[in-house]
C-alpha cells in the first residue's frame, strides 16, 4: 500500500502542475490577444444642436479633479462623443512615458490619452495653434476597436454629421473644437508641432489641405483657428509595413458660446496619401 502511494502522488503532483501551467498560459494568451475595450463614463451625451442653435458645452471639471487627484501628470479630459472616449489626458516629458502606462501610471497594454509634452495645456488663451493627444489603436484598424483605433469611425462622413464636436476640458474651462480635418500621413509631415508661424504655418495648412479625406461646405479652416489634433498608428495603408503611418483627425477650437451652423460634408475622391 505505501509503495502504490509512493507511486501515485508524484503522478497527481505532475497533473496538478500542468493543469496549473496550462491554466496561467492561457490566460495571459487571453490577456494580449484579446483585450477589452476600455469604455468612458456613462454619462449622457450632449444632443445635438439645431443650426442657430448654442452648442452646448459639456462640464468635466469633476472627473477632471478627481483623475488630478489619483495623478498630478492629468492635465486634461478628453470627451469624444460617439467614439466612447470620455478620459483623462496625461502630459508628462518624455512622449515614450505613457506608451505602456495607464492613466494611473500601472501598466497597460493600450496605455492611455497623453498630450504632447511639447504642448502648454491650458484654457483657450494659453493653448498653442496645435495640441496634439496620442492614442493607441489596434493594427486591424476595426472602428468598433481600442482606444483611438474609433477614430477610423470619422471615415464615414454620416458619423461626422453626428458627431461634428470635440469637446476638451481644463482646469475651469471646457472647450468645444469641431471636427475639420482627418487623414493618413506618414510621420514626415510634423503635425504635431505646436506652434508653426510664418511660411511654416502657411505650408502646415497647406499639406493638411491636400491630404484631408473631408470636404466641407459650410465649415472653413484657416491659418486663424487653434487647432486640436488627434493622431493614431495606421497600418490599414502602410503596404511596406514601416510602422511610420498615422491616422490624424483635426478639430478647430469654436469661440465661447458659439451656435451650430449647417454644413454638409463629402468624402475627397483622391487625397493625398503617404
Amino acid at each position: 500500500m505505501k509503495r502504490i502511494t509512493r507511486i501515485i502522488r508524484p503522478i497527481i503532483c505532475i497533473v496538478v502542475l500542468l493543469v496549473a501551467m496550462t491554466t496561467a498560459v492561457r490566460g495571459c494568451y487571453q490577456r494580449e490577444t484579446e483585450p477589452i475595450d476600455i469604455p468612458g463614463t456613462s454619462a449622457p451625451q450632449p444632443s445635438a444642436p439645431l443650426a442657430g442653435e448654442v452648442i452646448p458645452s459639456v462640464d468635466r471639471q469633476t472627473e477632471l479633479a478627481e483623475a488630478r487627484a489619483k495623478n498630478p501628470d492629468t492635465v486634461a479630459w478628453l470627451y469624444i462623443p460617439g467614439a466612447e472616449v470620455d478620459d483623462p489626458v496625461m502630459q508628462a516629458e518624455d512622449n515614450g512615458y505613457y506608451l505602456k502606462l495607464d492613466e494611473n501610471g500601472e501598466y497597460a497594454m493600450w496605455g492611455c490619452y497623453y498630450a504632447h509634452c511639447e504642448n502648454k495645456i491650458g484654457g483657450r488663451d494659453k493653448l498653442d495653434k496645435n495640441t496634439t493627444i496620442f492614442g493607441h489603436s489596434a493594427s486591424n484598424c476595426d472602428p468598433d476597436g481600442v482606444r483611438f483605433t474609433k477614430l477610423y469611425r470619422y471615415m464615414d462622413v454620416d458619423f461626422v454629421k453626428e458627431h461634428p464636436y470635440i469637446y476638451l476640458s481644463v482646469d475651469g474651462e471646457d472647450m468645444i473644437f469641431q471636427i475639420t480635418a482627418l487623414f493618413v500621413t506618414d510621420i514626415g509631415f510634423d503635425y504635431i508641432e505646436p506652434d508653426p508661424t510664418g511660411d511654416d504655418l502657411t505650408s502646415f495648412f497647406e499639406t493638411i489641405a491636400r491630404k484631408n479625406w473631408l470636404d466641407f461646405d459650410g465649415v472653413t479652416f484657416s491659418e486663424e483657428d487653434t487647432v486640436l489634433t488627434l493622431s493614431t498608428c495606421c497600418r490599414k495603408y502602410d503596404k511596406a509595413n514601416s510602422g511610420n503611418q498615422r491616422l490624424v483627425v483635426m478639430a478647430k477650437l469654436l469661440p465661447e458660446g458659439a451656435t451650430a451652423q449647417e454644413f454638409s460634408v463629402s468624402l475627397v475622391d483622391s487625397p493625398e496619401m503617404p
